[in-house]
């Protein structure tokens, strides 16, 4: 495939360009700049870079910012248990009644290849959403303030899709991949 000329909003949809992250800074850009298979997106926050590249040349990516590069990828984590989080003390910190620690009026970000907003675990008991924002990748539409891509979703958009029988004619966003967890106890599906 020929990148070196393609526009950046088609060039993130070519089914092997992958997204990540890395602080920004005018040496990152000078050492991408030249590289048809890199590009750099927005850079949020000030300093961190969203950068799309094709995933078949990481390692021309670690070529050009060397091997320290390789430490920025995420880890995967996994699904914490409770035994871990009594291991590391948390859940005795979480009981202080002093301290007040039970997540009231916190707001949780996830990154995932979906989610399936019309299921109940995803509900209040009346039926609205607990999902404040939505941004699908994958739908295009109204993309989010500074993005080039995708559909965002509001909490309004949402709870209008779930008061009809067919949600997903308004919020087309579904969650289409299928994870396997596997542990030495057996596994499950997500």
């Amino acid at each position: 495939m020929e990148y070196e000329n393609m526009p950046l909003k088609e060039f993130i949809q070519q089914p092997n360009v992958v997204q990540m992250y890395a602080r920004y800074n005018i040496n990152l850009e000078n050492q991408l700049r030249n590289n048809p298979y890199i590009r750099i997106g927005e850079v949020v926050r000030g300093n961190y870079a969203i950068i799309y590249m094709d995933s078949r040349r990481i390692s021309e990516l670690e070529d050009i910012l060397g091997t320290a590069f390789v430490e920025s990828f995420p880890n995967a984590l996994g699904l914490l248990g409770r035994a871990s989080l009594e291991a590391s003390t948390i859940t005795q910190v979480q009981q202080q009644p002093f301290l007040d620690l039970r997540g009231r009026g916190v707001l949780v970000g996830i990154i995932d290849t979906g989610i399936d907003y019309t299921k109940k675990a995803f509900q209040y008991e009346d039926g609205t959403s607990k999902i404040k924002y939505l941004w699908d990748q994958t739908v295009e539409g109204e993309n989010p303030e500074g993005f080039i891509s995708g559909s965002e979703y509001t909490n309004a958009q949402i709870n209008e899709a779930l008061q009809t029988n067919t949600p997903y004619d308004f919020v087309p966003s579904r969650d289409t991949v299928r994870t396997w967890y596997i542990s030495s106890i057996g596994c499950s599906k997500s």
